[in-house]
Protein backbone atom coordinates (compact mmCIF):
# COMPACT_ATOMS: atom_id res chain seq x y z
CA UNK A 1 0.00 0.00 0.00
CA UNK A 2 1.57 3.34 -0.99
CA UNK A 3 2.24 5.48 2.07
CA UNK A 4 0.67 8.56 0.45
CA UNK A 5 -2.62 6.77 -0.32
CA UNK A 6 -5.56 8.35 1.46
CA UNK A 7 -7.46 6.25 3.99
CA UNK A 8 -11.04 7.15 4.88
CA UNK A 9 -13.40 5.21 7.12
CA UNK A 10 -10.76 2.49 7.51
CA UNK A 11 -10.40 1.87 3.77
CA UNK A 12 -7.73 2.91 1.28
CA UNK A 13 -8.89 5.27 -1.47
CA UNK A 14 -6.58 4.51 -4.37
CA UNK A 15 -5.92 7.49 -6.61
CA UNK A 16 -6.42 9.87 -3.69
CA UNK A 17 -3.26 11.03 -1.96
CA UNK A 18 -2.93 12.60 1.47
CA UNK A 19 -1.75 16.14 0.56
CA UNK A 20 0.43 16.45 3.70
CA UNK A 21 2.13 13.10 3.07
CA UNK A 22 2.69 13.99 -0.59
CA UNK A 23 4.45 17.20 0.39
CA UNK A 24 6.42 15.44 3.16
CA UNK A 25 7.70 12.90 0.65
CA UNK A 26 8.70 15.57 -1.85
CA UNK A 27 10.39 17.93 0.62
CA UNK A 28 12.11 15.24 2.70
CA UNK A 29 13.07 13.03 -0.27
CA UNK A 30 11.02 10.06 0.91
CA UNK A 31 9.65 7.28 -1.29
CA UNK A 32 5.91 7.76 -1.79
CA UNK A 33 5.42 4.01 -1.56
CA UNK A 34 7.50 2.85 1.42
CA UNK A 35 8.28 6.21 3.13
CA UNK A 36 12.00 5.41 3.36
CA UNK A 37 14.66 7.91 2.22
CA UNK A 38 15.30 7.82 -1.51
CA UNK A 39 18.62 6.41 -2.67
CA UNK A 40 21.04 6.72 -5.59
CA UNK A 41 18.36 6.30 -8.24
CA UNK A 42 14.91 7.86 -8.04
CA UNK A 43 12.00 6.73 -10.19
CA UNK A 44 9.20 9.07 -11.18
CA UNK A 45 6.10 8.38 -13.24
CA UNK A 46 5.61 10.97 -15.98
CA UNK A 47 2.67 11.75 -18.30
CA UNK A 48 2.76 14.03 -21.36
CA UNK A 49 0.73 16.58 -19.35
CA UNK A 50 3.48 16.60 -16.71
CA UNK A 51 6.09 17.33 -19.36
CA UNK A 52 3.99 20.25 -20.59
CA UNK A 53 3.65 21.56 -17.03
CA UNK A 54 7.37 21.09 -16.36
CA UNK A 55 6.86 19.06 -13.19
CA UNK A 56 5.28 15.88 -11.89
CA UNK A 57 3.03 16.28 -8.85
CA UNK A 58 3.70 12.87 -7.31
CA UNK A 59 6.79 12.10 -5.23
CA UNK A 60 9.61 9.86 -6.39
CA UNK A 61 10.09 6.18 -5.56
CA UNK A 62 12.84 3.64 -5.18
CA UNK A 63 13.24 1.67 -8.43
CA UNK A 64 12.01 -1.47 -6.62
CA UNK A 65 8.93 0.33 -5.27
CA UNK A 66 8.25 1.77 -8.72
CA UNK A 67 8.45 -1.71 -10.28
CA UNK A 68 5.93 -2.99 -7.73
CA UNK A 69 3.61 -0.01 -8.33
CA UNK A 70 3.77 -0.64 -12.09
CA UNK A 71 2.76 -4.24 -11.52
CA UNK A 72 -0.19 -3.62 -9.18
CA UNK A 73 -1.59 -0.16 -10.02
CA UNK A 74 -4.47 -0.60 -12.48
CA UNK A 75 -3.86 2.80 -14.09
CA UNK A 76 -0.15 2.13 -14.60
CA UNK A 77 -0.45 -1.51 -15.68
CA UNK A 78 -3.23 -0.79 -18.17
CA UNK A 79 -6.10 -2.57 -16.38
CA UNK A 80 -7.94 0.79 -16.19
CA UNK A 81 -8.33 2.66 -19.45
CA UNK A 82 -10.06 5.77 -18.10
CA UNK A 83 -9.66 8.16 -15.20
CA UNK A 84 -12.45 8.22 -12.65
CA UNK A 85 -15.36 10.47 -13.53
CA UNK A 86 -15.82 11.36 -9.88
CA UNK A 87 -13.78 10.86 -6.71
CA UNK A 88 -14.79 7.96 -4.44
CA UNK A 89 -17.95 8.86 -2.51
CA UNK A 90 -16.13 8.61 0.82
CA UNK A 91 -13.79 11.46 -0.09
CA UNK A 92 -15.78 13.55 -2.57
CA UNK A 93 -15.93 16.43 -0.10
CA UNK A 94 -12.16 16.32 0.49
CA UNK A 95 -10.72 16.08 -2.99
CA UNK A 96 -11.36 17.55 -6.38
CA UNK A 97 -10.34 15.62 -9.47
CA UNK A 98 -8.71 17.64 -12.16
CA UNK A 99 -11.54 18.46 -14.52
CA UNK A 100 -9.22 17.94 -17.48
CA UNK A 101 -8.73 14.25 -16.58
CA UNK A 102 -12.11 13.24 -15.15
CA UNK A 103 -13.58 10.43 -17.25
CA UNK A 104 -10.95 10.82 -19.97
CA UNK A 105 -8.94 7.98 -21.51
CA UNK A 106 -5.74 7.19 -19.62
CA UNK A 107 -2.65 8.95 -20.89
CA UNK A 108 0.65 7.36 -21.77
CA UNK A 109 2.97 6.91 -18.80
CA UNK A 110 6.75 6.69 -18.71
CA UNK A 111 9.11 5.88 -15.85
CA UNK A 112 12.02 8.30 -15.57
CA UNK A 113 15.05 7.66 -13.42
CA UNK A 114 17.05 10.53 -11.95
CA UNK A 115 19.84 10.90 -9.40
CA UNK A 116 19.70 12.80 -6.10
CA UNK A 117 21.68 15.64 -7.70
CA UNK A 118 18.86 16.00 -10.26
CA UNK A 119 16.16 16.09 -7.59
CA UNK A 120 14.64 19.56 -7.77
CA UNK A 121 11.39 20.67 -6.17
CA UNK A 122 9.04 22.74 -8.34
CA UNK A 123 7.37 25.60 -6.47
CA UNK A 124 4.34 27.70 -7.38
CA UNK A 125 4.43 31.49 -7.51
CA UNK A 126 2.97 31.51 -3.99
CA UNK A 127 5.75 29.24 -2.68
CA UNK A 128 3.58 26.11 -2.58
CA UNK A 129 5.15 22.76 -3.45
CA UNK A 130 3.93 21.72 -6.89
CA UNK A 131 6.02 18.57 -7.26
CA UNK A 132 9.32 17.52 -8.82
CA UNK A 133 10.86 19.49 -11.66
CA UNK A 134 11.26 17.66 -14.95
CA UNK A 135 13.89 20.08 -16.22
CA UNK A 136 16.66 17.87 -14.83
CA UNK A 137 19.15 15.33 -16.22
CA UNK A 138 17.46 11.95 -16.76
CA UNK A 139 19.42 8.70 -16.51
CA UNK A 140 16.85 6.61 -18.33
CA UNK A 141 13.30 6.79 -19.66
CA UNK A 142 11.20 3.65 -19.90
CA UNK A 143 7.69 3.45 -21.42
CA UNK A 144 5.18 2.12 -18.89
CA UNK A 145 1.92 2.11 -20.83
CA UNK A 146 0.52 3.58 -24.00
CA UNK A 147 -2.39 5.96 -23.99
CA UNK A 148 -5.81 4.32 -23.94
CA UNK A 149 -7.88 4.73 -27.06
CA UNK A 150 -11.10 6.71 -26.73
CA UNK A 151 -14.27 4.63 -26.68
CA UNK A 152 -16.88 5.04 -29.39
CA UNK A 153 -20.20 6.52 -28.38
CA UNK A 154 -23.35 4.68 -29.47
CA UNK A 155 -23.85 7.32 -32.17
CA UNK A 156 -20.28 6.95 -33.44
CA UNK A 157 -20.60 3.15 -33.53
CA UNK A 158 -23.88 3.40 -35.48
CA UNK A 159 -22.30 5.80 -37.98
CA UNK A 160 -19.29 3.52 -38.37
CA UNK A 161 -21.55 0.51 -39.01
CA UNK A 162 -23.45 2.54 -41.62
CA UNK A 163 -20.30 3.83 -43.37
CA UNK A 164 -18.73 0.37 -43.46
CA UNK A 165 -22.05 -1.17 -44.52
CA UNK A 166 -21.95 -3.57 -41.61
CA UNK A 167 -25.70 -3.44 -41.01
CA UNK A 168 -26.22 -6.04 -43.73
CA UNK A 169 -23.13 -8.04 -42.77
CA UNK A 170 -23.40 -11.47 -41.21
CA UNK A 171 -20.58 -10.60 -38.83
CA UNK A 172 -21.42 -9.54 -35.31
CA UNK A 173 -22.20 -5.92 -34.44
CA UNK A 174 -19.58 -3.36 -33.52
CA UNK A 175 -19.87 -2.52 -29.86
CA UNK A 176 -18.70 0.79 -28.44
Amino acid sequence: MPWITGWFNGRPQFGVNFPVRRIQCITHRLCQFCRQPLGRRIGIVVRPADISAGYVDEPGMHPECLDYALAVCPMLNGAMDRYRSQPPAAVAHLVALQASRAGQPAEAYDAWFITPSGYEIAYGADGSVLGLSLDVPVLMKRPVRTAAQPRLTDEQAALLRQVLDLESSTEGPITP
